[in-house]
Parts: C-alpha cells; structure tokens; sequence
C-alpha cells in the first residue's frame, strides 16, 4: 500500500510540477525571513549562550517538516472524507485499518523530509552549518519520531471533526503551538514557569527536547524515545478504530 500511495503522490505532483518546485524553494525561505530575520535582532542568543541563527537552525527545519506534512493528509482523510471520495474506495482495499494510518503516516512523512533536505540545503547559503554528521542523524531520527506523533494529530482531528470552520480554528490553533510551543523558536524558559513546564512535556514537544539533550550535553535519552514509539503505536490503533467507525457511518 504505502508504494501504490507513493505513486499517487508522485502523479499528483508531476501534475502539479511548477507550482510544487516553487513550493519547494520559496515555504523555506518565506519561513526562514517571517522568523530568523525577525527575531535575531531580538534574541540574539539562546539561554545556554549560542548564536541565535546556529540555534534556531534544527527548530526552522522542524517547522517546514510541519508545514510540509499537513496538506496531503487533510486532503484523504478530511477533503476527500467528508466529499465521499478516494477515502471510502481505498478502504474497500485487502489492508487492515492500522496498514491504511501507517502508510498514510509514512508517505507523508517521507514528503515532509524531502522538504527538511530541500530547506537545508537553501539554509546552508544563509546559516552557518552549525551541526556535526552524528548530530545531524540523530536530528533526522527525531524528525521522524516528531513527525510519527503529528501526522497522528492531523489523523485524528481530520477524523473527528465534520465542520470546516472548526477545523480550520483547531489547525490554527496547532500551527500556532508547533511554531512558538515547541521549543523551535522560542525557548521554553523565555515563557512562565507553569506554562513552560506544561509545554516541554506536551508530546509534540519530547522529539525536539530529545534532540536538544544530545545537542548540548551528548545525551541520547531512550526513556524518552521509547515512550514516543509507544505512544505513535497507541495513537495509531486509536486512529484505526476511528477510521473503521467513520466508513461504517
């Protein structure tokens, strides 16, 4: 299943190829001027004391990854859900529910870290490197536990939700979080003690505080990692059950 949606993918995107690579090339410098260039001059370095633009490098590619997952699984499992179309004749296909929300998951993650490649290499001509080859896979393998937990939030928000205008309030609401509530941008420290505390350990935000512990201290916490995994797995039997529930309906 997950070949026959990467073809999907690829069609849909050879049918759309001018506007796909200027997607490509201008969401990462669009998201890198609204941000890097905006707020170096405001916090011009990190609470541990690095260079802004070094810091803030992983968490910008963090939140195109984000940006880059959204739209193909609101398309399948809310656009075409709630027109009654694709959706219901893929379900008739020979995979379990579980197949259908982890392919589903992997086409589009492996779409949104095409992205991430594409923004780093554009990056590399306005920010110094500032990560080493180790640090830079252990980055990669928390995007992908990162982006286990989101497209597992986009599941299940374009699953239980019918109504366009609360979507669209609720997906605001999300972005919002991604971008200032994760530590990509704005450090956890900078906010109140309570709101912080509560931010750092909402599940969106364990991948990238992952990530950071090894950045700054060598640390590979596999507590964390293993409850990731964890949750991914229990969130994607929860989404299963949903989808079986909405195509009987």
């Amino acid at each position: 299943m997950i070949l026959a949606l990467l073809k999907r993918r690829l069609w849909l995107w050879q049918n759309n190829i001018i506007s796909s690579i200027g997607l490509l090339l201008i969401l990462p410098i669009f998201i890198f001027s609204m941000t890097d260039l905006s707020l170096r001059n405001i916090l011009t370095r990190s609470l541990t004391g690095i260079p802004f633009d070094r810091w803030v490098f992983p968490g910008l590619i963090y939140i195109i990854a984000s940006f880059a997952m959204f739209p193909s699984l609101f398309r399948d499992f809310f656009d075409l859900r709630i027109h009654k179309k694709v959706l219901v004749n893929v379900a008739l296909a020979p995979f379990t529910k579980r197949m259908m929300i982890t392919s589903y998951i992997i086409v589009a993650g492996l779409e949104a870290l095409l992205f991430s490649v594409i923004a780093i290499i554009i990056y590399l001509g306005f920010i110094p490197f500032p990560l080493s080859m180790l640090q830079l896979i252990f980055m990669i393998f928390c995007l992908v536990l990162y982006l286990s937990l989101l497209g597992n939030l986009f599941i299940s928000i374009s699953l239980v939700i019918d109504s366009i205008t609360t979507f669209i309030l609720i997906i605001f609401m999300i972005l919002l979080l991604i971008i200032f509530g994760n530590g990509f941008i704005i450090e956890f420290g900078f906010f109140p003690n309570i709101i912080g505390l509560i931010l750092q350990w909402q599940p969106l935000a364990i991948p990238y505080k992952t990530f950071q512990l090894y950045l700054t201290n060598g640390i590979i916490e596999f507590t964390y990692i293993a409850s990731i995994l964890f949750l991914s797995w229990s969130w994607m039997l929860f989404n299963s059950i949903i989808l079986k529930r909405k195509l009987i309906q």
